[in-house]
């Protein structure tokens, strides 16, 4: 994304908001911000779309400056709510997964600005966070490499640590759940055939990472009590 100013951000975001609520079209935003505030055309329907995808806490694949995502943060906090501002925590933290996956790059600037505006909200946040926030981190893990994994795991803890979200969760360690699909290699740990599918994003087998004993169960967050398995043997482990 070209550099954009401030006020540019800021005229972007009011006319996202009408677009979203349904006042003006989207491509008649756009237009209006390139010709009224020098936006490039391009750059003003990311804006648009990127508006409502943190709304709706979705995944966005177009890059988006850390003004602006502080600028939409705050803004969408008091305009919509605890609860869409949460969304749009979710969507950044998807959006950094999927950039990182692809770009084959670190978003430290975005990662530090999302991290610091959730840190700011009072009380438990919302599952979907976690469960973003855990995706654009095991990203990272296997960024990293097994040798560093190894380092970090040698010292982690194996009693996962629980937080309040609408509802109590285990913060898992991304370490063990990058470890656990790297050995695996594509292969299913229960059924041995290979992954069903490969990812969009980079084009890895998929597999999810289940544990032997649960965590609610007492079970340890670690490489030994965890196994990559297929989304159907997945479902089996919990259900058959």
């Amino acid at each position: 994304m070209t550099h954009i100013t401030l006020p540019q951000i800021q005229a972007a975001y009011l006319t996202a908001a009408d677009v979203f609520d349904g006042h003006t079209k989207a491509e008649v935003g756009a237009h209006a911000l390139n010709q009224q505030h020098g936006l490039n055309i391009n750059t003003a329907r990311d804006l648009i779309n990127q508006y409502r995808s943190l709304v709706r806490g979705t995944e966005f694949k177009r890059s988006l400056s850390s003004m602006a995502l502080d600028h939409y943060l705050a803004s969408l906090l008091n305009d919509r709510g605890r609860e869409v501002a949460e969304n749009a925590i979710a969507a950044t933290w998807l959006h950094i997964a999927y950039y990182e996956t692809t770009a084959k790059t670190r978003m430290s600037k975005l990662r530090s600005r999302v991290t610091a505006f959730q840190s700011s909200l009072t009380g438990p946040v919302s599952a979907a966070i976690y469960d973003a926030q855990l995706a654009a981190a095991v990203v990272r893990a296997r960024k990293d490499g097994a040798a560093a994994r190894k380092l970090r795991l040698a010292n982690a803890t194996k009693i996962p640590q629980t937080q309040v979200a609408t509802g109590r969760i285990f913060i898992r360690n991304p370490d063990v759940i990058a470890e656990v699909l790297d050995l695996a290699a594509g292969i299913c740990g229960s059924c041995q055939t290979a992954a069903p599918f490969s990812r969009k994003s980079d084009g890895t087998p998929y597999l999810e990472v289940h544990h032997k004993q649960q965590l609610s169960n007492g079970g340890e967050d670690t490489v030994a009590n965890a196994i990559a398995l297929c989304p159907n043997c997945h479902r089996k482990q919990h259900y058959g």
